[in-house]
């Protein structure tokens, strides 16, 4: 992405190239439904150089089976949405408790520094009954 290009465009090329490839979508496909633009004027936007114009995206809309630009911003929009919830998920998935680490815990807490290992009145608070 190049200063010419914003956040909105790379959101944009990312969703025409998973859709171009989900559908089997060529360049020249994009070129002929632009009205035969050049090779290079296809990849500068495919590639994010250039920014796409609306009323370019109205055209190729259809090829990726929406009615016009505004469609096809807003299923990028939620494709981007949902590329960040999944990376979250992913991150998530990396912090899961198991019963496997907790039974190590368990096992060896001193080994672990934990503020209940280093707690002064640790001694106290497990003596003191549970109401």
């Amino acid at each position: 992405m190049d200063s010419s290009t914003t956040r909105t465009d790379a959101v944009i090329r990312q969703y025409i190239n998973q859709a171009m490839e989900a559908r089997n979508v060529t360049q020249a496909d994009l070129s002929k439904a632009l009205d035969g633009r050049s090779k290079g004027y296809i990849s500068d936007r495919v590639l994010g150089k250039r920014s796409w114009a609306i009323s370019e995206l109205d055209r190729i809309s259809p090829l990726f089976g929406l009615p016009d630009a505004l469609s096809l911003i807003a299923a990028a929009c939620g494709s981007a949405s949902i590329d960040g919830a999944r990376e979250y998920d992913d991150r998530a998935r990396g912090f899961v408790v198991t019963d496997e680490a907790i039974s190590r815990i368990a096992a060896h807490p001193e080994e672990y520094d934990m503020a209940a290992n280093q707690d002064k009145n640790k001694e106290l608070e497990r003596d003191t009954p549970r109401e």
